[in-house]
């Protein structure tokens, strides 16, 4: 009986390896042009943006990767109108629930029903669909879904499957189907997308609309898609790639902290605390940092949430400070917030 199983198990690996493979030939062969019906626009811009974009194909992705970032700046002073529409976007997450928690659960409904193609700045567009967009960049962009990838993952379930038995083998056929399953789920992006650029583009979109895990997390998430090299095609981190892309990158995280300490989620604080150490945004500050951890760890307790890294940023920054200066600290986090 595992014989057989293990000749099922073959015999099915290499179906979907020919399949992905004609599809990966599919979705990766040179473009035969592009329908003469469409013309071209400019994408819609928000408020004292430049002009200077590159064009898009109505109706479709642009005809160039996109190589700049809509950054999320202040919109000057909108009418009230602006600000009651810019309200009705927003996304805000209740201070008893951690975000991983809403992201996990987002991301099973991005799997079951993956967000339609858009433009930063479409009017149409509000702060969940930018943070939908982003998670579905960002995911695809570190799935290795596409290409020899696939073959390789593939290749190592069919040989481990020759030896394997009973549970073990269920577990191979788990994986291979998460693999189809991520594989269909990216399918759609064009080959020549940056999928790691979008996935920064969308999140800064995300902040400017006002999605409350985008202002906490664009820090230190944004910052991993611009340093770290694409692991689908090895190309360089887009902070070579991409010049003044990382100045942008510090406007959009300091106006996103900033408005998402105004709503004191504890996870703010906790992120605060380690742009503040860390110094690549702010000036370093341990004494701070301490303090905005610290207000984190009260935030959390009153609101039953554990944070995970606040034991981490908090001993990080006591390495830097005698007792003295934890006690200047704990001062600094109680007029932190005073009323």
């Amino acid at each position: 009986m595992a014989e057989s199983n293990h000749r099922k198990m073959i015999a099915i690996s290499v179906a979907v390896v020919f399949a992905l493979g004609f599809a990966t030939y599919v979705l990766w062969r040179p473009a035969q042009g592009v329908d003469d019906t469409l013309s071209l626009q400019d994408p819609p811009l928000p408020a004292g943006e430049s002009q200077d974009t590159e064009p898009v194909l109505s109706g479709s992705n642009p005809d160039k990767p996109r190589t700049t970032l809509l950054s999320a700046q202040p919109r000057g002073n909108p009418g009230a109108a602006d600000k009651r529409k810019s309200a009705a976007t927003q996304v805000t997450i209740p201070h008893d629930v951690v975000m991983q928690k809403y992201k996990n659960e987002l991301w099973e409904e991005l799997q079951a029903n993956p967000p339609a193609f858009s433009w930063p700045g479409d009017p149409a567009l509000d702060a969940d669909m930018a943070y939908r967009l982003y998670m579905y960049y960002g995911n695809c962009s570190v799935l290795n879904s596409r290409g020899d990838h696939i073959d390789k993952q593939i290749d190592k379930i069919v040989s481990r499957a020759e030896k394997a038995g009973g549970r073990s083998l269920q577990r191979l056929e788990g994986r291979l189907d998460r693999i189809i399953d991520y594989y269909e789920l990216c399918e759609p992006i064009p080959p020549d997308v940056d999928s790691q650029m979008e996935t920064v583009i969308w999140m800064s979109e995300a902040v400017r609309l006002g999605h409350e895990i985008a202002e906490v997390q664009f820090y230190e998430k944004a910052m991993g898609f611009i340093l770290r090299p694409d692991p689908t095609t090895n190309s360089p981190p887009l902070a070579l790639r991409q010049p003044g892309l990382v100045e942008e990158f510090k406007t959009t995280a300091r106006l996103g902290l900033a408005r998402a300490l105004e709503r004191g989620h504890p996870e703010a604080y906790l992120a605060r605390s380690q742009a503040v150490l860390e110094g690549l945004i702010y000036k370093k500050d341990p004494v701070l940092a301490y303090a905005y951890a610290r207000v984190a760890e009260q935030e959390a307790a009153k609101n039953q949430l554990i944070l995970e890294d606040l034991d981490r940023w908090k001993q990080q920054a006591a390495r830097y400070l005698d007792q003295e200066q934890i006690a200047e600290a704990e001062q600094l986090a109680r007029d932190l917030k005073a009323p």
